[in-house]
């Protein structure tokens, strides 16, 4: 009597482990079912998932942007004016390098970044205007269009590899 209640025991353990096992089974095969359900569909990243390690340039341009956005204040006087503009030329260019370094570095430019830089350049020289932080705005719209071309390029990418 005391051996067929452990070999009842027995049993009811082995099964127990059974359905264990085929339920691990089954979660497992779960799991790879999702994931490979994921492989097919691209995901959708947002803007700021496309940022590299390349991207610090962007932000030297940035803090060249607001050192010449402080460069304004000293725009009042008439030896002033002519020395703000020399230099906004100066910094301008510097950014304009920084930007072809950032987009070389890490890909996503094209000649929209020139044009939104030169048309930059051209509104700041203006007397009146120059005085409002347009140069910071100006590398962060640059970033986020770069940001955006990343994005586009990592999606054509994805879709060619799934084709």
């Amino acid at each position: 009597m005391y051996d067929t209640q452990k070999k009842q025991e027995l049993e009811n353990n082995q099964q127990e482990a059974r359905e264990q096992k085929e339920a691990q089974k089954k979660e497992q095969a779960e799991k790879n079912a999702l994931s490979f359900e994921n492989l097919k569909k691209p995901k959708k990243k947002s803007r700021f998932s496309q940022i590299k390690k390349s991207d610090p340039v962007f932000a030297v341009a940035f803090m060249a942007a607001g050192l010449k956005d402080l460069l304004d204040l000293f725009q009042a006087t008439g030896v002033g004016y002519a020395i703000v503009i020399i230099m906004t030329i100066l910094i301008f260019i510097f950014i304009g390098f920084m930007i072809m370094i950032g987009v070389s570095m890490g890909g996503g430019g094209g000649i929209n970044i020139l044009l939104m830089l030169f048309g930059g350049t051209a509104v700041e020289i203006l007397p009146g205007i120059s005085f409002l932080p347009m140069t910071m705005g100006l590398v962060a719209m640059i970033y986020l269009s770069v940001l955006k071309k990343r994005k586009k390029n990592a999606q054509k990418i994805q879709e060619q590899n799934y084709a």
